[in-house]
């Protein structure tokens, strides 16, 4: 569900695309348990969803960010004042809404999700080699995009 949300943006998207995987996942479950990681499988099934809904809107999809007291859920328990919390979760959603999808793809399975390089790359049917160079366009263009969302605040 967590990387459903961080490819689309919205919880309500983000449920759709777990559901219709587990929907195409559920016929061939008892094969799909048999292999060596049954999770990979339904994580891919949801990045190709991404990328087909991503095709067909011919954009990225909006984050729509939760406004109200439920918007410092995300942020740790017991940690005092939430506000600086919320304000980098806010910040680093929308700079990640800003990326290509398929460099917000490797870097969302690369880092949120902690997968290695060969994993990311199976998931993305690519080279290592271009993962990495994703990844890394990726967490530069993030940081210049929080930077100038951090000089804009002021």
């Amino acid at each position: 569900m967590r990387t459903a949300y961080l490819l689309v943006g919205t919880r309500e998207s983000a449920e759709d695309l777990v559901q219709s995987a587990l929907e195409k996942t559920f016929p061939r479950w008892s094969r799909v348990r048999r292999m060596d990681s049954p999770e990979a499988y339904v994580r891919r099934i949801v990045v190709n969803n991404a990328h087909a809904a991503w095709r067909s809107a011919k954009q990225l999809p909006t984050v729509v960010l939760p406004t109200g007291p439920d918007s410092a859920a995300a942020s740790v328990p017991g940690s005092g004042d939430h506000a600086e919390d919320v304000t980098l979760r806010d910040s680093l959603l929308r700079a990640l809404d800003e990326l290509p999808h398929r460099m917000r793809t490797i870097v969302v399975l690369r880092y949120w999700e902690e997968l290695s390089l060969q994993e990311v790359a199976d998931v993305q049917r690519c080279s290592i080699g271009n993962v990495k160079s994703q990844a890394a366009r990726g967490l530069e263009r993030l940081r210049e995009l929080m930077a100038a969302d951090a000089r804009s605040e002021r």
